[in-house]
């Protein structure tokens, strides 16, 4: 008989929470620092700062017109059969092959890579400037789309029994019955403090029938950590000092869509494409793969973002509002890098980070020449690591001519601000200036030239200095004693 297919929406709601916790949280612990203690943690990023440049190639995501499942579902009202699934899944694919035999007849032959039927009607491939532009003329075709990178959400900091329990409960509401596919790295199931709360999982990246953490296999040291961090927040229990997660009572069903994969250079490094994140949304709306999906997961989270990629009318957007249409709700990053993907998508639950610091973090700031006292003033501190001392700083300043590192050295390749206070013109970027002074060894950054309110410049623990901004009178005042041979 046909099945009404109702989204629960009041308890997916709560659970969503639950996960979307765990994905705006992140990993907890103690990044450390010789500087002093942080105090935000890794406030600043989904995404992080640098990732590595990944050979994404030629490939592409076609979209058809014809029908996905997910829309077949979404126009006969959300009932559906066995029977009529397994049909419009099946329509789905025999219009992807149309569409190749068809590029084949003109010579272009096209082998997709990832072939998606159930969240939106498409596959990936390798295309050719050539096929580009017969496909983009084609009727039978909605859409073509470059394959994009995606990187996991958060910072990986230790093992899932060493995590901060996120501050988040839900009274009465354990996750209890709830599938939560989770598309990240693999997942260590064999960790005790996941409790054998996660299921036989799927691995798109690899074929790993265990869908477990991988080894870099150029250095068997490095693990994936992110899936299994993610998975502990979520179900994860009986941790030091009753250490759980937000949906104990849940299941976790690992989809591995990031792993280990090679990068530009040819060494290895943990990401995924947006095809493979599309087809793991296949696949979490039908984890046996039999073209029904009413056995979908009703949460699909998605712990990996894809930086300046927030399009509404992705193909990542299509596949979240496809799989919403199965029943499936996708909580996802918003990103820190611009609009983020698939956090983009208008159907996801879109989860921003917090600074839930009710005290703004300062230091007393003192710039004296000789006996004279050019400022003296308590700022907030810009950065996330404060002072464990006081520090009695020479001040030094970069190169005015270059803008970039290596106008913090001199021409003989020594660092003009080591172990001094970096004195910098705040400029058009000053997060890349207190990046770059922190680098050429700074023990201290004083921006100076403009009004920078706390937070704004979004500097994390990796940046382990003191971070102040003060006006440019004092500042510029000070250097020209200090170029004078004053003592500053």
């Amino acid at each position: 008989m046909p099945t009404p297919r109702r989204s629960r929406l009041a308890l997916l709601a709560l659970v969503a929470v639950a996960a979307a916790a765990g994905l705006l949280l992140g990993p907890g612990g103690s990044p450390g620092g010789t500087r002093g203690p942080s105090v935000g943690g890794d406030w600043r990023a989904f995404v992080g700062a640098d990732q590595p440049a990944v050979p994404i190639g030629q490939r592409a995501i076609v979209v058809l017109k014809a029908p996905s499942l997910a829309q077949q579902v979404a126009r006969a009202g959300g009932i559906a059969s066995t029977v009529d699934e397994r049909r419009w899944t099946n329509a789905a694919y025999a219009s992807q092959q149309q569409l190749i035999t068809r590029l084949a007849i003109q010579g272009i032959g096209v082998k997709p890579e990832f072939s998606f039927a159930r969240v939106l009607n498409g596959f990936s491939a390798a295309l050719d400037p050539r096929a580009i532009a017969v496909l983009e003329r084609s009727p039978l075709v909605a859409g073509v789309y470059p394959v994009r990178a995606a990187f996991p959400a958060t910072i990986s900091v230790g093992s899932p029994g060493s995590l901060a329990r996120p501050d988040v409960e839900l009274p009465r509401y354990d996750g209890c019955g709830v599938t939560i596919a989770l598309l990240d790295t693999g997942v260590d199931g064999a960790q005790p403090y996941l409790r054998g709360r996660i299921l036989d999982g799927i691995d798109v990246v690899g074929g790993d029938p265990e869908v477990t953490a991988l080894a870099d296999p150029l250095d068997p040291s490095r693990l994936e950590t992110h899936g299994t961090e993610l998975a502990g927040l979520l179900v994860g229990g009986g941790g030091p000092s009753g250490l759980a997660g937000v949906a104990t009572g849940a299941s976790v069903l690992p989809i591995r869509v990031a792993g280990w994969q090679t990068d530009a250079h040819g060494a290895y490094a943990v990401y995924a494409r947006s095809d493979q994140l599309i087809e793991g949304l296949e696949r979490a709306v039908d984890p046996n793969a039999d073209g029904d999906a009413h056995d979908a997961a009703r949460v699909a989270l998605i712990g990996l973002a894809e930086r300046y990629a927030g399009f509404a009318d992705s193909p990542e957007a299509r596949a979240v509002q496809g799989a919403l249409s199965l029943d499936t709700l996708v909580v996802a990053a918003a990103g820190n890098d611009g609009a983020a993907g698939p956090g983009g998508a208008p159907a996801a639950l879109t989860v921003g980070a917090s600074d839930t610091r009710s005290e703004l973090l300062q230091a007393r700031v003192v710039v004296r020449r000789g006996l004279d006292v050019l400022y003296d003033r308590t700022a907030p501190l810009l950065g996330a690591v404060a002072p464990v001392h006081p520090l009695d700083l020479a001040p030094a300043a970069p190169r005015p001519a270059a803008r970039d590192l290596t106008s913090f050295f001199g021409l003989r390749g020594f660092s003009l601000v080591a172990g001094k206070a970096a004195l910098v013109p705040a400029g058009a970027d000053p997060a890349a200036q207190v990046e770059q002074a922190a680098q050429a060894g700074a023990a201290a950054v004083v921006l100076y030239g403009g009004s920078i309110p706390a937070g704004s410049l979004g500097l994390d623990a990796a940046v382990d200095v003191p971070v102040v901004a003060i006006p440019a009178g004092p500042a510029v005042a000070a250097l020209g004693a200090r170029a004078a041979g004053a003592d500053v």
